[in-house]
C-alpha cells in the first residue's frame, strides 16, 4: 500500500468507501423491506382475526341455529385461506378442525397467548407466519391460531437480494472508474505544478508555479511554494549581485597590483621606491583579502546582507590614497594623474571601504577610457551645503544616450575607442549604490571625444543620516 501512487491510493480508498456504503445500504434496505413485509403480514392476520370474530358475532345476533363447528366450517369454505387457522382449548386440544393433515397442522407455541403472539413455522411445506391470540367463544376461553403463508414475501426478498448482488459488481466497477477519474482530475493541478517545478532552475528563478483557481489546499500549496521561490530568488539575486561587485573590485585590485609590479620591473628604483611599491602591493592585497572575507561571511550568512559602517573620514586623505593607489596604472598607460585639494582637511561621515571602492571605480573608469598622453584630475571642494569630489578626464567621453544609461547595472556602451576589453557593466552601478547609501548625489557630464566629469556631492550635515543608514543592506 505504501508503494502505491497517490492516485492509486485515492482510487482504492474511494472503492473501499463505496463498497462499505453499498454493503451498508444493502443490509439496511433488505432488513427494512423484510420488516415492512412481515408487518404487513401481521396486519393481515389481525384483520383475519377481526373478520372471524365479526362473522361469529353476526351469526349469534341472527340466532343462527348451526353449531359452532359448522359455522367455522362454513367460514373456512368461503375464505381462500380458511384452512390455515385452528381453535384450541387452553389445554391444547383441538376445537376446530377436528382432523388436520400433518402438513397443515399448526404446532402450538408454548407462550402465553393472552397478548397476540407471532411465530414462524412450515405450513403446506412453505414458510408461514402464525398468530396466536386468546379469545372467548360462546363465553368459553379458547386459543385462536391463524397462519399466513410467506411465499410471496420471501419471493420478493429473494428478488431484491438478487438485484442487490447483481448491481454490486457493476456499481463497484463504476465506483473504481469514477474514483480514478476524480483522483486524476483532483491531481491535475499537482501534475501541472510538478511540470512547472521541473523546469525551474537557478537560471530562471523568476518563474512561478501555476496557481489553481479553486481555493483549496492545492492552491494554498502553490501559493506557499511561489512565496518560497520568491524568497529564494531574492536571496540568490543578492548573492549574485554581491559576488559580482566583489569580483569587480578584486579585478581592480589585481590590475593595480599587476601595473605596480610591471612598472617596478621595467625601471630601476631606489630601495625606498621599491619599498613604496611593495607597500602599495601589500595594501591592495589587504583590500582584496577584506573583500574575500566579506564574500565568505556573506556565504555563511542567512540574509546575504552587509552593514554600512559609518565613521568620520578625512575625504582629502581618502582621495590622495585613492590616486596613489592607481598612479602606477595611470603611468603605465601614459596618462597624467593629478589631484587638487583644499588647504584645510574636509571631513564627512561614511564607510571608508565603500568610499574607497567608489573613488577607485571612478579613477579606474577614467584610466580605462582615457587615451595615452591624456590627463585625469581628482579634486575636493566644499561649499556651504555640500562636499564635492570631482574626477574629470580627457578621455573619449560619451553621448547623451549613453550618459542617461551609464549607471544602469550590466549596461555596456558600444565604445570602440576604448583601450581595454569590455567590462561587465557593474562599476558605475556599484558607484551609484555607494553614493545613494551615503545620501550623496553622483552625476556625470560628458561630451563625445572631449572627456567626462564625474561628481559626488556629499551633504555637509551627514550626522543626521548616519543612524538610519547604518541599517542599509547590500
Amino acid at each position: 500500500m505504501r508503494d502505491l501512487s497517490v492516485r492509486a491510493k485515492l482510487t482504492l480508498w474511494y472503492l473501499l468507501v463505496t463498497f462499505a456504503g453499498l454493503l451498508l445500504f444493502g443490509v439496511l434496505s433488505y432488513g427494512a423491506l423484510r420488516f415492512a413485509l412481515f408487518q404487513g403480514k401481521k396486519s393481515h392476520l389481525r384483520g383475519r382475526e377481526q373478520r372471524l370474530i365479526q362473522f361469529l358475532e353476526d351469526n349469534k345476533a341472527e340466532h343462527t341455529p348451526l353449531p359452532l363447528s359448522e359455522q367455522l366450517h362454513n367460514y373456512a369454505i368461503v375464505t381462500h385461506e380458511g384452512n390455515l387457522f385452528e381453535i384450541r382449548n387452553p389445554n391444547g386440544s383441538l376445537l376446530f378442525p377436528l382432523t388436520v393433515n400433518s402438513a397443515d397442522r399448526i404446532l402450538p407455541d408454548s407462550k402465553d397467548c393472552s397478548q397476540t403472539v407471532f411465530f414462524f413455522q412450515q405450513l403446506e411445506h412453505l414458510p408461514a407466519m402464525v398468530m396466536c391470540h386468546s379469545i372467548l367463544l360462546n363465553g368459553q376461553p379458547a386459543r385462536l391460531y391463524l397462519g399466513g403463508l410467506l411465499d410471496e414475501e420471501f419471493y420478493m426478498l429473494r428478488i431484491y437480494r438478487s438485484a442487490l448482488l447483481l448491481l454490486m459488481p457493476g456499481l463497484l466497477s463504476l465506483a473504481a472508474i469514477s474514483g480514478y477519474l476524480l483522483s486524476r482530475h483532483a491531481l491535475k493541478s499537482v501534475d501541472r505544478m510538478m511540470k512547472a517545478a521541473v523546469n525551474i532552475g537557478i537560471g530562471n528563478l523568476s518563474a512561478r508555479l501555476p496557481v489553481p483557481a479553486a481555493k483549496d489546499e492545492i492552491q494554498h500549496l502553490a501559493v506557499a511554494w511561489n512565496q518560497l521561490l520568491g524568497r529564494l530568488e531574492t536571496a540568490v539575486s543578492r548573492l549574485s549581485k554581491f559576488s559580482a561587485d566583489v569580483s569587480h573590485d578584486l579585478r581592480t585590485s589585481i590590475t593595480v597590483i599587476l601595473a605596480t609590479a610591471q612598472l617596478s620591473l621595467h625601471r630601476r628604483h631606489s630601495e625606498e621606491e621599491y619599498r613604496e611599491d611593495l607597500n602599495r602591493v601589500v595594501t591592495e592585497c589587504r583590500t582584496a583579502s577584506t573583500l574575500l572575507d566579506a564574500l565568505l561571511a556573506l556565504a555563511r550568512s542567512d540574509t546575504f546582507s552587509h552593514e554600512v559602517a559609518f565613521q568620520r573620514i578625512n575625504i582629502c586623505e581618502l582621495v590622495i590614497n585613492g590616486c596613489r593607489r592607481v598612479e602606477d596604472l595611470a603611468e603605465s598607460s601614459g596618462i597624467i594623474l593629478d589631484w587638487h585639494l583644499p588647504e584645510e582637511a574636509v571631513y564627512i561621515e561614511g564607510d571608508e571601504l565603500l568610499l574607497q571602492r567608489l573613488l577607485g571605480i571612478l579613477l579606474d573608469n577614467a584610466i580605462k577610457y582615457t587615451p595615452e598622453h591624456g590627463e585625469i584630475r581628482a579634486a575636493v571642494s566644499r561649499t556651504e551645503n555640500e562636499v564635492v569630489v570631482t574626477v574629470c578626464d580627457t578621455g573619449i567621453g560619451m553621448s547623451e544616450d549613453v550618459r542617461q544609461r551609464v549607471f544602469e547595472r550590466y549596461y555596456q556602451a558600444d565604445l570602440r575607442e576604448r583601450k581595454t576589453q569590455a567590462g561587465n557593466g557593474l562599476g558605475l552601478a556599484i558607484a551609484r549604490w555607494i553614493a545613494d547609501a551615503h545620501q550623496a548625489e553622483l552625476t556625470v557630464e560628458s561630451i563625445p571625444l572631449n572627456g567626462s566629469v564625474f561628481q559626488v556631492k556629499f551633504p555637509v550635515a551627514m550626522d543626521s543620516y548616519s543612524a538610519a543608514l547604518r541599517e542599509q543592506m547590500v
